[in-house]
Order: C-alpha cells, then sequence, then structure tokens
C-alpha cells in the first residue's frame, strides 16, 4: 500500500521585498542626516531622501536599496517645513556644490551644531561645559576659492565650464554660483567665451581660482602646454578678474606674482601661491582667529606649539600675544611661505619647522622645549597619532579646530582619558548652505 508523503506546512512563499527600485512610498521625515538628507523609515529600514526637510510629509521613488539602507528622491510633497526656502541658485538640486540651499540659513546652524555635538555625546560620551554662539557671516557672496571644471562635448565641440553634478562625475554648466565672492562670478562666463571656438581645448582639465584682499590667481591646470593666441586670450580674462594667470602642467606655481590676505583684526597680511591653502569665507577666517586668541588665551609668559600652521594664519596671531610660538607643518613650500609672512610682519617670538605630524614626533627638538598651550588645525582624516602624543604632554589648554566631527570625535578619546574636559565648544559657518561644518573645542588639563 502506497503511503502519502507527510507535508509540513505549505509550501515556503518568496517573500516581496517592501521596497524595491522605482517603488513608491509615502512617509514622513524624522531628522537630517550629516550630509544634509532627509532621514525617513520604511518597515523599520533607514532612507535617506535627498532635498526633503524634518517634519515633512513627502512622497518619493526608491533609486538605490543596499542591505541598512535606500536612498530616494520626492515625487512630490504633502506638507512643507516652515524652514523650507527658495534656494538662491537657479542650478541647485542639479550642481553639486551646496546640499542645504532649501532650509532657512538660522535651522541650517542649528542643524550644524546638533551634529556635532551629538556625535560628542553618543560616541564620546561628553558634553560641552559651555556652548558658544556660531560664528556667522553673509549666507551668499563668500566663496573667494573654488576648483572649477572645464570639458567639452565629444560631439559638437561645445566647451562646459562649472561644477560637478550631484552624485556625478560629470560636469553641469554653469552660468553664475551666487556662494562665489562678487569679483570672481563672471568667471563661468568669461572662460567660456574665451574658449569657444578655440579648437579642441580638452588640454585643460580645470581652473583653480582664489582670491586675496590684494590680488589672486587664476591657475589653468593642463596636460600639455596651450598655443600663443589662447594664453592671450585667457589673460584677458585673468586681468579682467583682476588676477594672475598661470599655465600650470603640474602641481606647483608658476607665477612669480604675489597675492595677501588681511586679518584686519590683528593688523597682519599674510602672502600665499596659487597652490597654497587659504581658508574660503574671510570673514569667518577672522572670526575664527579672533575666538582661538580669546579662548586659547596666551599671555607675555607663555610658549604656544601650533600644529598644522599652514602659512601662518593662526600662528603670527598668535606670536603678537605670547613669548614664544613654534609652527609645525607638513610642507616645506608652506614653512618657508610662513617663516616669510612672520619676518614681513616683524615678528622674531615666532619658529616654523616641517615634520610629518602623521608620524612619531615626540623626540624632535622643538617638541621638547615645552609648551603652555596648543593649537592644531588637522585635514578632514584628523590627527589621531598627533592627539596620542600630545594627551601625556600636560599643556594647560589645547585648542582643537575641526573640519570633520567623525575624525574629531575619534580624536578626542586619549585627551580625555588623561582627564581633560571640553570648556567650550562652537561651530563655525564656514560654508553657508553646505552640510560641512567646523568647529573649535577647548580642552582645559586637570590641574590647570
Amino acid at each position: 500500500m502506497r503511503r502519502s508523503r507527510i507535508k509540513y506546512g505549505g509550501p515556503s512563499k518568496r517573500r516581496t521585498p517592501s521596497t524595491s527600485i522605482d517603488s513608491t512610498h509615502t512617509l514622513k521625515v524624522e531628522r537630517l542626516s550629516h550630509e544634509g538628507r532627509g532621514v525617513g523609515l520604511i518597515d523599520g529600514k533607514t532612507t535617506f531622501i535627498a532635498d526633503a526637510l524634518p517634519g515633512e510629509e513627502v512622497e518619493i521613488r526608491i533609486e538605490e536599496t543596499h542591505k541598512r539602507y535606500n536612498t530616494a528622491r520626492v515625487i512630490q510633497r504633502h506638507t512643507d517645513s516652515p524652514d523650507r526656502v527658495e534656494p538662491l541658485c537657479a542650478h541647485y538640486g542639479h550642481c553639486g556644490g551646496c546640499d542645504l540651499q532649501h532650509l532657512h540659513i538660522e535651522a541650517q546652524r542649528q542643524h550644524k551644531s546638533r551634529q556635532v555635538l551629538d556625535q560628542l555625546q553618543r560616541y564620546a560620551n561628553v558634553e560641552p561645559e559651555e556652548i558658544l554662539p556660531p560664528l556667522v557671516g553673509d549666507a551668499s557672496g563668500y566663496r573667494r576659492s573654488a576648483r572649477i571644471g572645464i570639458n567639452q562635448r565629444q560631439r559638437d565641440g561645445e566647451v562646459i565650464v562649472g561644477f560637478r553634478r550631484r552624485g556625478s562625475n560629470k560636469l553641469l554648466d554653469i552660468d553664475s554660483c551666487p556662494v562665489m565672492d562678487k569679483q570672481l562670478q563672471p568667471v563661468f562666463a568669461l572662460l567660456r567665451e574665451a574658449l569657444h571656438d578655440q579648437g579642441d581645448v580638452r588640454r585643460i582639465t580645470h581652473a583653480d581660482i582664489s582670491r586675496g584682499d590684494q590680488g589672486g590667481y587664476l591657475r589653468l591646470r593642463c596636460t600639455r602646454g596651450l598655443p600663443e593666441h589662447l594664453q592671450v586670450r585667457l589673460q584677458q580674462v585673468a586681468d579682467e578678474l583682476g588676477l594672475a594667470l598661470e599655465i600650470a602642467l603640474d602641481n606647483t606655481a608658476s607665477t612669480d606674482a604675489q597675492a595677501m590676505y588681511s586679518l584686519p583684526g590683528q593688523d597682519l597680511s599674510l602672502a600665499f601661491a596659487s597652490t597654497d591653502f587659504i581658508q574660503v569665507n574671510a570673514a569667518i577666517n577672522q572670526a575664527m582667529v579672533n575666538q582661538a586668541l580669546e579662548w586659547l588665551a596666551p599671555s607675555a609668559e607663555e610658549r604656544v606649539l601650533d600644529l598644522f600652521s599652514g602659512l601662518g594664519n593662526f600662528t603670527l596671531p598668535l606670536a603678537q600675544k605670547a613669548a614664544q610660538v613654534v609652527g609645525v607643518e607638513g610642507s616645506d613650500t608652506m614653512v618657508e611661505r610662513a617663516r616669510s609672512n612672520a619676518e614681513q610682519a616683524g615678528l622674531n617670538n615666532v619658529s616654523f619647522y616641517r615634520a610629518d605630524l602623521t608620524q612619531t614626533f615626540r623626540h624632535a627638538p622643538w617638541f621638547r622645549e615645552g609648551f603652555d598651550l596648543i593649537l592644531l588645525d588637522p585635514p578632514r582624516t584628523g590627527a589621531r597619532e598627533t592627539v596620542n602624543q600630545l594627551a601625556s604632554y600636560g599643556a594647560k589648554r589645547i585648542l582643537y579646530i575641526s573640519c570633520n566631527p567623525s575624525a574629531l570625535v575619534a580624536d578626542l578619546a586619549p585627551l580625555l582619558e588623561q582627564g581633560y574636559r571640553i570648556k567650550r565648544f562652537g561651530i563655525m559657518d564656514m560654508f553657508p548652505q553646505t552640510a560641512h561644518v567646523e568647529s573649535m573645542l577647548l580642552l582645559v588639563h586637570p590641574d590647570a
């Protein structure tokens, strides 16, 4: 007798995922991500939504699905946040330069401050004793340096001058940029006109533009030399912008012209070359220097160490207050520029050294001299090795200037373990209309 096979339960059913590419959903935006995207949940899964603000109810279309999150775009907003504003720029949403123009400027600053404070609390379990108001300036017309892409379409030879598209490596043709310094605004149209009908100009990859209070640079990065007639036209562009022209085949400066930017509060002028780093926002840079001097409060008897000192942006103002200041930087060129700036300012109590601050420097003669106060302004990657060496150094006060909250939180651990406390905290809105945030923390030694 044949027996039927016993079945346990019904046939297995393939589970349909709650989200798939191009599927649509309606949800409420709960918060902003660090990159300035709206964040909502679909069946408990985090979904990042471009141009959506907290509190808004939006209909979205899924663009990408990942194991832990989705990305989506808004099809329709059913409600608007009271903080939503009309973007400044006609290219907003397509250009990758700005990501918060749809958010009121005051709400932008609140978001940036919360972002850093949340990371300090969540990952370092620490809260600053004092939270100071943000350092703020104009929300437009502030950017005095930028890298501008240049390309040429294969199909019709049309020259494209602009910035990268949002989420893409392709260039977006730009007519104007409202966050650029007003004197630099014409650069897009002038370059496009100069390169029009000049044949193959693909040998020009981009333009680096920077402007000081005196002079500035239009630096064109090229893969090979340019014909003389084209150089003449580009020189006319530079002249109209009041800048020195450089045709660069490598990463070095190629002109003897000298530009200067000022720190009026300290009666200082600092020279810079086209390849040097300068703070993009002149007004915030001055406010930042003023605040650094106030918080660190150097006296005429104290020695100060400035790490990642660049061309002397903080070092020289500190030297006006302290007994002795030492600046340390990884670039020989920047060290020489800083020394020259100190000489021009008539400051003889400041010295500069070159050192790789990602490596040990505890035995360097300049470090073993001893310092009462330390300032560090590292790159986005942070300064973990540097901070490890500073933790047991015993400096009374350490001022950390950060352009990356994640790196900041990681770097603080050795100092907090040594008993340093965060006396003061505040953000600097160096890049309005973007999610980029800079912050300043004053750490005080337990015995100070």
